[in-house]
């Protein structure tokens, strides 16, 4: 079962966050740990083993304001292995955070195992030691794309246009060439400029609507269309 077909299922296994701390700017391991209790016992995803944590991941939501989220990770302090961490390794501080989700059923124990299937990496650095006690610690965490100072969308907004680069048929040879082509689009029907079906394939040239998706695709399939359709009109 493919990662897609779990989450649409009607009752989808457990899904599960694994977490990689990368401590070697720092001068220490990598460390791989789980969310669950210690009663759990370890799980093994691609041939590595998580060790289970009590931790609390917050703080992912996103606003239309462009400001990025600020996302704190909470973990157990009360076995003193939070404690040892900053202790030994400057707080983790600029150290690295890769997050991993699965579904249980793809664990390498389980028969449906399949080692491609998840989402991520999420990527975030720890920024600052928000919070110590006896019971836990919390860290700030920026994302990686806040890292670079990136802004979002990374490419132009327009509204009607598919923006992809399409196919080119090269009539020396015969065929199409697709080495940057950017559509996904590998069917063998043809259609002109007004999305009208036409048997030369040197004729295949996108219009750039939606209609050109619906014409290739099917209106009752998923659309790769490089617009933005949902954006409304400025004025």
């Amino acid at each position: 079962m493919s990662l897609q077909s779990e989450s649409q299922s009607l009752s989808p296994s457990g899904i599960i966050s694994l977490f990689t701390i990368d401590a070697s700017s720092m001068n220490g391991p990598m460390m791989y740990f789980v969310q669950g209790s210690e009663s759990d016992g370890p799980v093994v995803f691609n041939g590595v083993e998580y060790q289970p944590i009590d931790v609390e991941f917050t703080g992912l939501e996103t606003s239309g304001a462009g400001a990025l989220p600020t996302p704190k990770i909470r973990i157990s302090n009360i076995d003193g292995m939070a404690q040892a961490l900053v202790s030994t390794y400057g707080e983790l501080l600029g150290c690295t955070l890769y997050r991993v989700r699965t579904y249980q059923r793809f664990l390498d124990s389980q028969p449906d195992a399949d080692p491609e299937a998840y989402y991520g990496p999420d990527i975030f650095r720890f920024e600052r030691k928000a919070s110590e006690n006896g019971v836990f610690i919390e860290w700030e965490l920026s994302a990686s794309i806040d890292q670079e100072g990136k802004q979002l969308p990374g490419r132009t907004v327009i509204r009607n246009t598919c923006l992809w680069r399409y196919r080119f048929y090269n009539g020396s040879v015969g065929n199409f060439d697709y080495s940057k082509a950017q559509c996904p689009y590998t069917g063998n029907k043809y259609f002109d400029i007004n999305d009208q079906e036409v048997s030369d394939p040197a004729k295949d040239t996108p219009s750039r609507r939606l209609g050109c998706c619906r014409a290739r695709f099917g209106r009752s399939n998923p659309l790769p269309f490089g617009g933005f359709p949902g954006v409304q009109k400025v004025s």
